[in-house]
């Protein structure tokens, strides 16, 4: 090397961000805007591109009502032409369905658990969304971890 030449690094691309629990549900008192709660559409409309999303409160704590409780918000009651969808499939219906997904695309990711369950040349009617299956069993990942124990 020269000494004209300068040595510059490679341009990077950015790793996706990671939020602490605190970090996450600062962000989520910030948007309630001293409300006592708010709505996960709201949410969404209010936050701006570098806060978290909703899926992300989901994923890191089991639904959205556990997300507003953990924040010292007051949880959503479920509307109640919906109230008691969730206790539609029982737990070992659960682990059966991640069982059935794994046989059939040998993967237990949400990704693929959702696109297995909603194949449009057959739909997998007997198996539960992966947001009830978060709810009922607290994570996804301790879903799998039962179905597959």
């Amino acid at each position: 090397m020269t000494s004209l030449q300068h040595h510059v690094p490679a341009p990077t691309k950015p790793g996706p961000v990671v939020y602490t629990d605190r970090q996450l549900l600062n962000a989520l008192r910030r948007l309630a805007l001293n409300e006592p709660t708010i709505g996960r559409r709201t949410f969404d409309q209010r936050r701006h591109s570098s806060d978290p999303t909703s899926q992300l409160y989901e994923r890191r704590f089991g639904s959205w009502s556990r997300a507003l409780e953990t924040a010292g918000l007051t949880s959503i009651e479920q509307p109640r032409h919906l109230q008691g969808a969730t206790t539609k499939w029982t737990e070992p219906a659960i682990l059966e369905a991640l069982r059935n997904c794994q046989r059939c695309t040998g993967s237990t990711t949400v990704a693929a658990y959702e696109a297995w369950r909603t194949d449009a040349d057959c739909p997998q009617t007997d198996a539960p969304p992966a947001t009830t299956i978060r709810f009922r069993m607290r994570s996804w990942s301790r879903a799998t971890q039962l179905a597959f124990d």
